[in-house]
Order: C-alpha cells, then structure tokens, then sequence
C-alpha cells in the first residue's frame, strides 16, 4: 500500500498504527481537498521536521506559509509523544502561463492585430483546434497555454 505521507516509515517504531492510520486519513483529506502533500524528512522521539507542500488547484485557494505550517502541527497533533513539529512550508506559486484563458488570447490579439491565421503559419497547428481553444469551446492544456503564452510574449518583446 502506498503512503500519501512521504517516507511515513520514518515514523515506525514510534508511533502506533492506530495513529498512523489517523494521519494517513488526515493526509488523504488535505490532498484532495486542496492538493496538500507531506513528506517526512526527519523523526526522533523528540523531535519531527516535515515538509509540507501545496500544489496547484482547481479552487484557485492557497494557503501561505503561515496556513501550512499550522495545518501541518494540527494534522500532526495526534502523535501520543507530542515531538516538536519543524514543518518547511513550500507554498504554491503560480505560472505564468496561468493567465492565458480565452479571454486574454482574444484581448492580445486584437491588441497585437493577430490573426488566427497568423499563430496557424507560426505553428502549423490546425486552424480548427485554434478557434476552440480561442472560444472556449475546447479546454487548453497547459503545454498549449504555455506555447500560446510565449507567442505573444515574444511578439510584445519584439515590438519594444
């Protein structure tokens, strides 16, 4: 069976199974909920470091630095010997790509006065697919908003 925590089995031999089932349920809820991961780095009978990190989210909702740490000693807290939790918070930061929805396509467009058939001739991508994805009728992927990201950037860099 696979750990949603990382290396979990540092833990073993100092925690009950009980508990460790506890965690692990704890875990799976903050995974799902807002794409939360723990990795155990370090444990002692003392002392706990663990990393926790926030990937990106359908919600759009992040939690800072501040939000993990606390998360992390909360879903911790369970542990019969109290160690002191250490957590190294890794929040989630945005791409920049992120901004590209049909929205902005359309606004650089027209500002820039690019066709369809112009990003067609740059990218030999058909023209079809093109207009899906500048209406909204077909979903990006991120490769796809990542090149449709750098063509405009590029071609407002290469107009300053």
């Amino acid at each position: 069976m696979t750990n949603t925590i990382k290396d979990m089995e540092k833990l073993s031999g100092q925690v009950e199974q009980k508990d460790l089932a506890k965690l692990e349920t704890g875990a799976k809820l903050y995974l799902r909920h807002s794409n939360i991961t723990f990795q155990i780095i370090s444990s002692d009978h003392n002392r706990l470091m663990i990393k926790t990190q926030q990937g990106r989210h359908l919600s759009g909702s992040y939690a800072d630095e501040v939000k993990l740490i606390e998360l992390t000693r909360d879903l911790f807290s369970i542990l019969p010997k109290k160690p002191v939790i250490a957590v190294q918070p890794l929040v989630y930061t945005p791409v920049p790509v992120d901004v590209v929805d049909p929205a902005w396509i359309k606004e650089k467009m027209e500002k820039h006065h690019i066709f369809i058939d112009h990003i067609v001739a740059d990218t030999g991508i058909d023209k079809d697919s093109l207009s899906a994805w500048i209406n909204g009728t077909k979903p990006m992927t991120q490769p796809v908003k990542a090149m449709l990201y750098f063509i405009f950037t590029d071609h407002e860099s290469r107009e300053s």
